[in-house]
């Protein structure tokens, strides 16, 4: 589909925008405390790199908004008389790029004073104070405050693997009811969340381009571009654009890259495999890229359904068992056979990995891609590969950002839609503007055809249906991870339970 400008400025802000944390992305870091990284160290080099002229081969969507943007053009301006209005933000995990949504002061950081001047733009415009309740937990306490009908917060930002049982517990409002005071069509609402979050007309929350968390939470891949060329590896590039990336011929390119660079008979940290990463991030985004979906929606009807059933998850599965599991393909750092060469790092033994030329292909969510910032080789990005040339399009998954919602208690709904409207749309050019800034000091904001690829990274992106009840991810994921062959056996056993919980939502959502 047809994306502005924004779309590749944000995602390649989210590879290169922040300070490098030793923190891993699952769902569960996503959920830790810990103190807002500093993004000072960051500040003097970019604008150092700033300060000289772009290459000629940057396209133009790289350097600038749309120059006839008007952020206030689209949005309701009102007075409210200095209303403070409070957002609970529980983004509080080190390994996102920011966490805080709001700042108090410039300080010289480009996406620092991007968010000063939006929230600026916005008090101003409305006549409100826009404040931010930090929390590390925002699900309980967006909970805990619609229990005792307090109004401690006007909109809340909770993670998309919490909000449905959110929404299912009768918490927060359906946004579509709301069409009268928020428009969700507009440019700066992810009209990809809009789509893929909506079950039977109903839509609990999104996001738009006030956030950063949803590119961060990108599960991506990318690949060194010296090594496809010293071992004459095909382009993965010319792949995606002739329809020939697929599944298999990931794993098979995987295959061409093992070897024993110290020819000590063991394969450790100082060897060169296929494919660096952690079952867990793999299995999500190579089962996404197939088009496996853990929970579906039926074409007819919209209910939800298992999306494992058939025989193409049997095969999409057989192959990505083939890949963590035959010979040594894929250094796995969750493995017990390569944890022991970590070098003390866990999960981020994957950096160095890769940016010593030790791997083909790394994957890991998009805000690590900062870490490559020094790497000497160069690096491309390309979606996950498809099942096989017939499928009809690229899928890349987005599995953990944080969702904007509204309780139910909140006691002036138009004012919450208006203001967080603006919020967005004031973010369209500053927000986005500063990832710009900070991006193109990089060697990928500098390649075209990568920045094509990040293109069709984020058209093709979806949004994961997750409910806590019905446990098909898990069970994929354990049976891949955990080294398990046949996962029918596994699916049966579970089938009973999936069908239950299936049943619970489509009740709630249908009937």
């Amino acid at each position: 589909m047809e994306k502005s400008r924004r779309m590749t400025a944000l995602l390649l802000a989210a590879l290169l925008g922040a300070s490098s944390l030793l923190t891993g992305c699952s769902e569960k870091a996503a959920e830790e405390t810990a103190e807002a990284a500093d993004q000072g160290g960051v500040t003097a080099q970019v604008q150092e790199e700033n300060s000289g002229e772009v290459t000629s081969d940057v396209p133009d969507a790289l350097i600038a908004m749309e120059a006839d943007y008007d952020w206030s053009a689209g949005v309701a301006k009102n007075d409210y008389g200095g209303y403070e209005f409070t957002l609970l933000n529980g983004c509080t995990a080190s390994w996102y790029s920011y966490t805080l949504v709001t700042t108090e002061e410039t300080t010289g950081e480009p996406v620092n004073d991007a968010i000063y001047e939006r929230t600026q733009r916005t008090d101003e415009f409305l006549n409100v104070d826009v404040k931010e309740n930090n929390v590390s937990d925002s699900t309980a306490e967006l909970k805990r405050a619609v229990k005792a009908g307090s109004n401690d917060f006007d909109a809340a930002l909770c993670t998309l693997m919490n909000s449905f049982g959110i929404a299912m517990e009768g918490n927060i409002l359906d946004l579509n009811t709301l069409s009268d005071r928020l428009d969700l069509t507009t440019k700066w609402w992810d009209q990809n969340a809009v789509h893929d979050l909506d079950i039977n007309g109903k839509l609990y929350f999104t996001t738009s381009d006030f956030d950063t968390t949803r590119f961060d939470s990108i599960r991506s891949l990318y690949f060194n571009k010296q090594l496809i060329t010293d071992l004459s590896l095909e382009n993965p590039y010319d792949l995606v654009d002739d329809n020939r990336w697929t599944l298999d011929k990931f794993v098979e390119m995987c295959a061409l890259g093992e070897s024993d660079m110290d020819g000590d008979g063991v394969m450790t940290d100082k060897d060169r495999y296929g494919y660096v990463t952690y079952g867990e991030l793999a299995v999500d985004m190579l089962t996404a890229g197939a088009g496996i979906r853990y929970i579906d929606k039926d074409p007819d009807t919209g209910r939800l359904m298992d999306g494992t059933q058939g025989e193409k998850l049997l095969d999409v599965y057989a192959k990505i068992y083939d890949l963590l599991w035959t010979d040594n393909r894929i250094f796995d750092c969750r493995q017990n056979r390569y944890s022991k060469y970590d070098r003390g790092l866990g999960d981020r033994i994957q950096e160095p990995m890769f940016t010593e030329n030790r791997a083909i292909f790394y994957s890991e969510c998009m805000a690590w891609t900062r870490v490559l910032r020094e790497m000497e080789a160069d690096f491309g990005v390309a979606p996950p590969p498809k099942f096989d040339e017939k499928q009809d399009r690229y899928y890349s998954i987005i599995l953990n950002p944080f969702m904007q919602m509204i309780p139910i208690t909140d006691p002036d709904t138009a004012r919450t839609c208006n203001i967080l409207d603006v919020l967005a749309a004031a973010s369209h050019d500053t927000v986005v503007d500063a990832y710009v800034n900070v991006t193109l000091t990089g060697k990928v904001a500098r390649d075209p055809d990568t920045v094509r690829m990040l293109h069709l990274v984020f058209d093709e992106l979806y949004y994961n249906l997750h409910f806590s009840n019905i446990g098909i991810r898990t069970t994929i994921q354990n049976g891949l991870t955990g080294g398990s062959e046949n996962i029918a056996s596994m699916i049966q056993k579970t089938a009973k339970a999936v069908n239950k919980g299936l049943e619970k939502v489509n009740g709630q959502f249908f009937d």
